[in-house]
């Protein structure tokens, strides 16, 4: 446990590991105490591919906490992602479990051992090897005739239980890797938490959640989607693709390095053409001795929308087919880097038809006010679960013993979600 009682957060992007360390003032308010961010180059569309590299990006990132905070790192709360994630929805059924002081009654009470058996029973559901299920978030419960309870309904009586449940699966390999990486770096994995779970705990109200609402985070190499009902998580998604497809499309059109790409669209990018002006000009650096050109600020629009658009299609496409449109009564909140880019709201109000806002995370308190951005929800979102699990008994992880790591987080997503 890190000193202080503070937590750490830690977000292994694509492009860069965000780690954030806060702690609880005296009104459980969570306090910023520590922000840093490091260049990431082992990760492939949010998959490790390089654990040497990816162990040096988040050793730099905590040497910087460790320097602001005044502690010494010791073990970190984990966001998931990446195109090895996939999620489904299951259901449980069971007969009422009997005894015999309760054997000549014709309704049988439920007990807590009926709700984690009923659970139990919808976990199983027939997995490739190699997977793991990571997250097991109930969504509603039947007895009888009885449908939608939202709280296990222990103490009801009844003689057939049935769960619903979201199940998030990831691939044994991916998730053995970012153990090793952070292990590498010098620190321990206390727990993995799915990316737009995080996410979706830092910049969601209340109000939102009990309406229906979806959150899409754009990454540089994924974009993630969690939608929600007043029964909580309905769907979650990892999509291959993000910012860095937008970084791709400039540089080959303008024939210049992804990183001159990159540092255009930060300070010219543009992705709704209709705001744009064309007497807005800048310069684009030539490359090898190659002349220097001028470009207009709608003309880049263009190539920046053109991707976007795709990419809000493709998110737009995985929740039609999964039947989730119609849960989206608030409308969609996004975060991640990749929502930073002007005119993006404009764009996904078109596209999606329904209210969009750029997500911040909430409930922190920061004098530098650093984190009060999309990019750092996910970082945030991590250290509100980490706050919201109380460190007594959580086990930490032992050397090969990876199934300690998918500990039972029911009561945080019952009182949070």
């Amino acid at each position: 446990m890190n000193s202080r009682g503070i937590h750490i957060g830690l977000d292994i992007g694509t492009s860069k590991v965000c780690a954030i360390a806060a702690e609880p003032d005296h009104e459980d308010i969570l306090k910023v105490v520590g922000l840093s961010n490091s260049p990431s180059t082992g990760l492939r569309r949010g998959t490790i591919v390089d654990i040497e590299a990816t162990a040096k990006a988040i050793r730099k990132a905590l040497d910087e906490i460790e320097s602001s905070a005044g502690i010494k790192a010791e073990e970190v709360t984990v966001g998931i992602a990446g195109e090895h994630i996939f999620s489904l929805n299951a259901t449980g059924v069971i007969g009422i479990a009997d005894s015999s002081k309760r054997s000549g009654e014709k309704e049988l009470e439920i007990t807590k051992e009926d709700i984690a058996r009923v659970v139990e029973s919808a976990k199983a559901v027939g997995l490739p090897n190699g997977r793991r299920i990571i997250h097991v978030i109930p969504q509603q419960y039947t007895v009888d005739d009885e449908k939608g309870l939202r709280k296990p309904p222990v103490g009801m009586t009844g003689r057939r239980l049935e769960a619903q449940v979201h199940l998030v699966t990831s691939a044994t390999a991916s998730t053995k890797n970012i153990i090793s990486a952070v292990r590498n770096a010098g620190c321990e994995v206390k727990d993995f938490v799915l990316e737009p779970i995080a996410s979706a705990q830092s910049v969601l109200t209340e109000e939102e959640k009990q309406i229906g609402v979806g959150l899409i985070d754009i990454g540089a190499g994924t974009t993630d989607a969690i939608v929600m009902s007043k029964f909580g998580v309905e769907h979650t998604v990892s999509l291959p693709f993000g910012g860095n497809q937008v970084t791709s499309d400039i540089a080959g059109i303008l024939r210049i390095t992804e990183e001159q790409a990159d540092e255009l669209k930060l300070m010219y990018g543009h992705c709704f053409i209709e705001k744009t002006a064309v007497d807005k000009v800048f310069d684009v650096k030539g490359v090898g001795g190659r002349q220097d050109r001028n470009l207009n600020e709608s003309e880049f629009a263009m190539y920046i929308e053109a991707r976007m658009d795709e990419i809000l299609n493709m998110v737009k496409a995985n929740l039609k087919e999964n039947g989730m449109l119609k849960h989206l009564n608030s409308g969609l909140v996004f975060t991640g880097g990749g929502s930073k880019i002007p005119g993006l709201e404009s764009l996904a109000e078109r596209v999606f038809e329904m209210p969009v806002r750029l997500g911040n995370p909430i409930g922190f308190t920061d004098t530098t006010e650093m984190i009060d951005s999309p990019e750092y929800a996910t970082a945030t979102g991590l250290i509100a679960y980490a706050a919201s699990c109380q460190p007594e008994g959580l086990k930490r992880l032992d050397r090969g013993a990876l199934t300690q790591i998918f500990i039972n987080i029911k009561d945080f997503f019952k009182h949070n979600f």
